[in-house]
């Protein structure tokens, strides 16, 4: 009787896990088709600010739409866009908020290297990793770091101002939801994505990083 109790214990875990993992694919590919819609939309809102599409045929319409969409995906060189979480892929775009309640959008800092770094304030890991952070923001020129608070793994939001206050922060740091975070697959932090000038994601990193590793890894970055 034991043993049939263990494995049923066992089997309702497993079947938890599962359930979890298929939970999360599902969010990640919800959030993928939003992104898929907004980038829709802003094709469609560039065409109706371009001219005026009653004086157009529905194939002249849809020629300028898929022509329109092509110059959208394309990057410096020509090639289309792949967007990913993988070296080489574009990073996902977002909006989010700051801790004063301004929008910022992660595009926004296209031609300028990012440090993409997901923090939480009771992350021992990440208090170690601040500091670096910090320094490395006030001696650089053409890096932008940008934190990324995981606020749904807060006990109390307001942890997280006191933790910015704590460390002295001068750079942006935002909040980021469970879809942002599902979508950059944060699962242990700190995690931090090392993204060039054109947007394109160079390296992702989980766990602390120095100073030191800061100045290396963009050094051979454009």
């Amino acid at each position: 009787m034991i043993k049939k109790g263990l494995w049923a214990v066992i089997a309702v875990m497993l079947a938890f896990v599962i359930f979890d993992f298929v939970a999360g694919l599902n969010r990640e590919q919800e959030v993928r088709e939003q992104a898929s819609v907004q980038n829709e939309m802003g094709v469609q809102e560039e065409l109706d600010a371009e001219m005026d599409l009653e004086d157009m045929s529905e194939e002249e319409i849809e020629a300028l739409m898929y022509e329109l969409a092509a110059q959208n995906s394309e990057n410096e060189t020509g090639s289309m866009v792949e967007f990913g979480l993988n070296p080489g892929n574009t990073a996902y775009d977002f909006q989010l908020e700051d801790m004063d309640g301004n929008t910022v959008q992660l595009s926004d800092y296209r031609g300028q290297k990012v440090f993409l770094n997901f923090w939480a304030s009771w992350c021992p890991p990440c208090r170690v990793e601040m500091p670096h952070l910090q320094e490395f923001h006030e001696e650089q020129d053409d890096v932008v770091v940008l934190g990324v608070n995981v606020i749904s793994s807060e006990s109390n939001p307001e942890n997280v101002p006191v933790f910015v206050e704590e460390f002295g922060l001068t750079f942006t740091n935002v909040y980021a939801p469970t879809d942002i975070t599902d979508l950059y697959r944060v699962e242990s932090l700190p995690t931090s994505y090392f993204i060039g000038s054109n947007g394109v994601i160079y390296e992702r990193v989980v766990g602390p990083v120095t100073k030191d590793i800061l100045e290396a890894k963009f050094s051979m970055i454009e």
